[in-house]
């Protein structure tokens, strides 16, 4: 029988199981907020690249970024170092990253995809801080919904860069695919949430 491995409230996450494989190995020192941080500080640099057009180091960055996601959450879940901090700033390192290639990138080529994508971003940040504060106590955390939505979102960013950078249609169009699959995940994340 598999390891589960779930957080302090008993909340199982499927990337636990790839994140556990390395935690021997991830310096004690390094919290889950130092890994939000660093994608807090260095999307900036990442939309310099987008802008100079340097798409290889800007792509590196990205999945090096977008990995930093994978592994605050499940290292804060497997370690018991889940801070206020962390719940209000990893949602906002999130969009900040995928809303930079987005609007540097999509604008180009749709901007109806652009503006959507934008929008849900701008409305989850607007509608968890709301719910949060209704909820008052309660504990309020992505679904499975978000998470899909993010890691297509992370996908298609990184197809898109790539895209850009050898000049292909095709991955471009692969990116957009995975862009419009995450809004409808984006909305069932919404529904469920009661948002």
């Amino acid at each position: 029988m598999a390891m589960q491995f779930f957080d302090h409230n008993g909340r199982f996450s499927p990337y636990d199981h790839v994140v556990k494989i390395f935690l021997p190995i991830i310096p004690r020192k390094l919290k889950p907020n130092h890994l939000t941080l660093i994608r807090l500080i260095f999307t900036p640099i990442l939309i310099v690249w987008l802008l100079t057009e340097n798409y290889l180091a800007a792509l590196i960055l990205f999945i090096v970024l977008a990995l930093t996601d994978l592994f605050d959450g499940s290292i804060a879940r497997l370690r018991n170092e889940i801070t206020e901090w962390g719940k209000l700033w990893d949602p906002i390192a999130d969009k900040f990253l995928v809303g930079s290639v987005v609007f540097i990138l999509l604008l180009q080529l749709n901007f109806s995809l652009a503006l959507l994508v934008l929008g849900f971003e701008v409305a989850f940040i607007v509608a968890g801080s709301l719910k949060k504060i209704l909820a008052k106590d309660k504990e309020v955390q992505a679904n499975i919904w978000g998470k899909i939505k993010m890691n297509l979102q992370c996908f298609g960013g990184a197809f898109l860069i790539l895209g850009f950078f050898i000049g292909s249609p095709i991955l471009i169009i692969l990116a957009q695919t995975l862009l419009y699959l995450a809004l409808f995940f984006a909305a069932l994340s919404f529904i469920s949430n009661g948002i």
